[in-house]
């Protein structure tokens, strides 16, 4: 019976050891990917070619930008810095905004675009942009409105390609 308990005891104690320095891994990723910012993104597609064969019409069908980022910052102070953002630019309308759920839908010209903010941690939240896409090359409202809000809190941002 000794044999067994010893054996149980050690079992125990190597799975703690190795459960700890697991977590400890999780926290040296998690503190590598804060302020990497990534993205992906889809163009519209509107030829023949990328569509099923049973469809006779052309309809274009849209793109997405998608950008998220990991920022050692308070949700909820946050989701103000992006409410401040949004309101000091004169070409975006705000069109809906849930202050429980930390949530924001806006329209910048033709592009609606949503932020989500979710808290990770106390002291860490993710930060996550959608919106569909024109199909112009060049900037991206979502990765630029993460961008601003980064400068905004004084947090260094970076593309996670980079």
């Amino acid at each position: 019976m000794s044999h067994i308990s010893r054996f149980l005891v050690i079992f125990l104690a190597v799975f703690l050891f190795l459960s700890g320095a697991a977590s400890a891994q999780w926290v040296y990723l998690g503190r590598k990917a804060i302020g990497k910012v990534k993205q992906f993104t889809s163009e519209p597609a509107g030829s023949q070619e990328s569509q099923p064969a049973d469809q006779s019409q052309k309809t274009p069908q849209p793109g997405y930008d998608v950008a998220t980022v990991l920022l050692k910052a308070p949700a909820d102070r946050v989701y103000k810095t992006a409410i401040n953002v949004l309101q000091a630019n004169k070409d975006i309308r705000i069109s809906k905004k849930d202050d429980k759920a930390l949530s924001i839908e806006f329209v910048d010209g033709s592009l609606a675009v949503g932020m989500q903010i979710s808290p990770v941690s106390e002291k860490v939240s993710q930060l996550l942009a959608v919106s569909t896409t024109s199909g112009k090359q060049g900037t991206s409202i979502v990765l630029n409105g993460i961008m601003r809000v980064c400068k905004e809190m004084g947090v260094q941002c970076q593309s996670a390609d980079k």
